[in-house]
């Protein structure tokens, strides 16, 4: 039944164009300086705390209910318990993202009075690994800490990670180690897909699998479905089905103020201090096309007999190529992969 609602609400708000789940990122400082990070800091100042509560506002005259902070590092923000405490008075859905190096015992306490509805922590492998990734010393034991301190405190907790050439051999060790700490892996598959810099550099792409190495992983993926009862399915495709979400149901705020319909495409023209936010989601003419967009535009790929298995990204698409309608390689291979591996496990 809950599954249901769910859906029909879902339903609903893709008719009628209601930013259901928002990704706020309330500041760009990190404690880490990780080899994947896509985010590019700029020189001006972020927003201050009553910027946050009036777009926060605005959110919920909007009909926002999922709210999920993230960074940088969300509690580099010494007010950040003062908007948590104030997004819980207008009643959502919270969820947060950290690397967990600075939750200590009393922020844990904090954290467990506003009742999120999940952590998620980044966890990139043991700690070696974990911390050529990050370049600190130190974060791997910080972050496991963290995941201790706050399942003592039954909250629940998604360990993610990014599957990289420096890790991919370590990660389904990681995935016991993280359950044995009591927390759960959130879905391994979906960090394949690295993203250029929110510039366009292309820096965190040399960190992509290797052929081999994500043959293998994705040989091992199939195998523990199979061990678990899960199959695999390929999608049903519809041509004329929206291609994302981004801007139709989820989007996302900047530090500085700007309204994007996801963290990969980064509009112009987009300031919650110059318009409201109404403004920008009903009229910005990139969100309106992003909405307008369907699989049978994407007419490169109609003829693909892997497009069943692919998980095309219109950001990265935008970052790599130029174009939300492109071909990415990486998402070919991806697709090809899975589908040879796929047709040898389950035909």
């Amino acid at each position: 039944m809950a599954l249901f609602s769910y859906l029909s609400l879902l339903k609903k708000a893709q008719k009628e164009l209601i930013p259901l789940h928002c990704l706020f990122e309330l500041t760009y400082q990190c404690n880490l300086r990780c080899l994947h990070c896509y985010i590019i800091k700029r020189k001006e100042k972020e927003i201050k705390k009553e910027t946050v509560f009036y777009i926060l506002r605005q959110l919920k005259d909007n009909g926002c209910l999922y709210l999920t902070f993230s960074g940088g590092e969300i509690f580099l923000r010494r007010d950040f318990f003062s908007i948590a405490h104030y997004a819980c008075r207008l009643n959502f859905a919270l969820r947060l993202f950290t690397n967990g190096t600075l939750i200590t015992a009393e922020i844990a306490d904090k954290i467990k009075e506003l009742y999120p509805l999940a952590i998620e922590i980044s966890l990139y492998g043991f700690k070696d690994t974990h911390e050529k990734i990050t370049r600190i010393k130190g974060s791997f034991l910080r972050t496991v800490n963290a995941i201790k301190l706050l399942v003592k405190r039954k909250i629940k907790v998604l360990v993610k990670t990014v599957l990289m050439r420096q890790n991919v051999t370590e990660i389904w060790k990681l995935k016991d180690f993280v359950e044995d700490l009591g927390a759960q892996m959130r879905q391994i598959g979906g960090g394949l897909l690295i993203s250029p810099c929110d510039n366009g550099n292309k820096r965190p792409l040399n960190y992509r699998l290797t052929d081999g190495q994500l043959k293998k992983y994705l040989k091992e993926e199939f195998k523990q479905r199979k061990s678990l009862n899960q199959n695999y399915k390929p999608k049903k495709i519809k041509e004329n089905e929206s291609l994302c979400n981004s801007g139709l149901t989820t989007c996302n705020i900047s530090p500085y103020a700007e309204l994007n319909p996801c963290v990969q495409i980064r509009l112009k023209h987009n300031s919650l201090k110059k318009r409201s936010f109404q403004e920008i989601w009903s009229w910005h003419p990139v969100i309106k096309r992003i909405r307008a967009l369907r699989l049978k535009d994407r007419k490169v790929c109609l003829g693909c007999l892997a497009n069943s298995y692919c998980f095309a990204c219109l950001g990265i698409a935008y970052l790599e190529k130029g174009s939300f309608l492109a071909c990415v390689p990486e998402f070919y291979r991806q697709a090809r992969l899975r589908k040879e591996i796929y047709e040898e496990s389950y035909l």
